[in-house]
């Protein structure tokens, strides 16, 4: 019984952070997309969200 509250409380705490950091980069996705007045986020969208949140894709050149 205790083993499967503490398991719990881990796993609703991952989702809590992986809603937020969803949510976030979504946002940052779409306001680059906006900015270019598209309709569809592109690869590079993606990679310049990632980045301005401070997760550098090492190897992207290949998507230009």
């Amino acid at each position: 019984m205790w083993r499967k509250a503490y398991q719990w409380s881990y796993l609703r705490r991952d989702l809590i952070f992986l809603k937020i950091f969803l949510d976030d980069f979504m946002r940052d996705a779409i306001k680059y997309t906006e900015d270019t007045r598209r309709k569809t986020i592109t690869a590079m969208d993606i990679i310049y969200a990632l980045k301005y949140q401070g997760y550098t894709i090492i190897h992207y050149v290949d998507l230009v």
